[in-house]
């Protein structure tokens, strides 16, 4: 069924329901109910219809939405992002998600991230973003609020010094949700390791499917 007919099929019902629901002259006479506000209360509920079949169907077409922020069927397979951070004393936290480089709520961070070293839509951000966050954790550190996640915390006495940004590929019906290791496969997209701590360091313990 094309795009174009279910609009159609939509917009039919919508009608229909609004036709159901329209007093006629005389009750809505009696009622009080003028013809324009009639017209705004059929129209409210045309509107109303068509977001209830965008909404099952998971579609978009503006102005309607599918609203499906909180509730939506995946794929079954998806790319994220995951950090390794290394201190001067070679410490390693990771690999885990980079929700605790910044203090914004998580898919933000994933969002900042994806542009950053997915995307690449300006060369040379890749150095910057990593400079800019060591600095921010070891300067800086928050707790866990509402959809922010808590920062990423060097060991007492230790500072970190790089981090590594790898591209994953996660597959749902096999990965552990609760393994952030747990991966299909793992790529390196970029290493920020001016003092070469990163490149000694031991491989990431990818579980790999």
């Amino acid at each position: 069924m094309s795009p174009n007919s279910s609009s159609r099929r939509l917009l039919r019902a919508g009608r229909a329901a609004a036709r159901l629901l329209e007093p006629s002259s005389a009750a809505a006479a009696r009622a009080g109910i003028t013809p324009q506000w009639a017209a705004v209360v059929a129209s409210g509920l045309l509107y109303l219809g068509m977001q209830v079949g965008h909404t099952v169907r998971n579609s978009n077409r503006w102005p309607w939405c599918s609203y499906n922020m909180f509730s939506y069927r995946s794929r079954d397979r998806a790319y994220q992002a995951r950090v390794r951070l290394f201190t001067d004393r070679s410490t390693v936290v990771g690999p885990a998600d980079p929700w605790g480089l910044l203090p914004l709520e998580f898919f933000r961070v994933v969002s900042l991230v994806d542009d950053v070293f997915i995307e690449m839509r300006e060369q040379g951000r890749q150095e910057q973003f990593c400079r800019s966050v060591i600095e921010l954790l070891n300067t800086s550190s928050w707790s866990r609020f509402d959809e922010r996640r808590a920062s990423f915390t060097p060991p007492p006495g230790e500072r970190f010094v790089a981090i590594e940004v790898y591209l994953v590929v996660v597959d749902f019906r096999v990965c552990d949700p609760q393994d952030r290791t747990d991966v299909v496969s793992a790529e390196l997209l970029h290493r920020h390791d001016p003092l070469g701590v990163a490149a000694i360091a031991e491989a990431p313990k990818w579980t790999l499917r």
